[in-house]
């Protein structure tokens, strides 16, 4: 009885792209997008620009300017250095492991070990 195979891609390292960007980056143009009709739509309701309501322009403009933007951003970066920058920021500041700490906030050494 042999064995039953199917092919399988070799290439798993493939980055998956749409208009040059990851899908964090578009998810990410995508909440901008949402947040500007949110803010079209309450703040802004009764404006228009260029005869084109402002809860459609704000959403039209961020995307037609977010994209190309993020793509000249992310250009010859590697992958998922957006959430990376995002999660560096977040963080405390920590940029060396040798540096002595100006206040120590805690003793090295437990009671029992002195």
């Amino acid at each position: 009885m042999s064995l039953n195979s199917s092919p399988v891609s070799r290439n798993l390292h493939l980055k998956v792209t749409m208009l040059f960007l990851e899908l964090e980056d578009l998810l990410t143009i995508m909440l901008a997008v949402c947040g500007a009709m949110l803010i079209g739509n309450f703040l802004f309701s009764d404006r228009y620009i260029f005869h084109i309501p402002m809860n459609y322009f704000l959403p039209l403009a961020i995307l037609l300017v977010g994209v190309p933007v993020l793509m000249i951003f992310k250009y010859g970066k590697p992958r998922g250095y957006l959430l990376d920058l995002l999660l560096f920021h977040a963080r405390p500041q920590q940029y060396c492991a040798g540096t002595q700490e100006s206040v120590i906030r805690s003793s090295y050494f437990r009671e029992e070990e002195v």
